[in-house]
């Protein structure tokens, strides 16, 4: 995932970098792909956080509770 979502922000950084005819692109309004594709930024950032969050609590968050329990300083 971490692959993906640094590719996602390169990407983004070259389009508005090299591709400035494309990231100019107007979508709606005054609204251009820029804008979009850079909101799309902070959706993806959400979207990890709360991936990684579940994973956490799933699967990190039961070895650490049994550690703590098995050296004593249980909660």
């Amino acid at each position: 995932m971490t692959l993906l979502v640094l590719a996602w922000y390169f990407t983004y950084v070259a389009l508005g970098a090299y591709a400035e005819d494309f990231m100019s692109r107007p979508v709606f309004g005054v609204v251009n792909m820029g804008i979009v594709l850079g909101l799309l930024q902070f959706v993806t950032t959400a979207i990890v956080t709360v991936v990684y969050g579940r994973y956490v609590r799933k699967r990190i968050d039961p070895l650490v509770d049994r550690l703590r329990e098995q050296e004593g300083t249980g909660r």
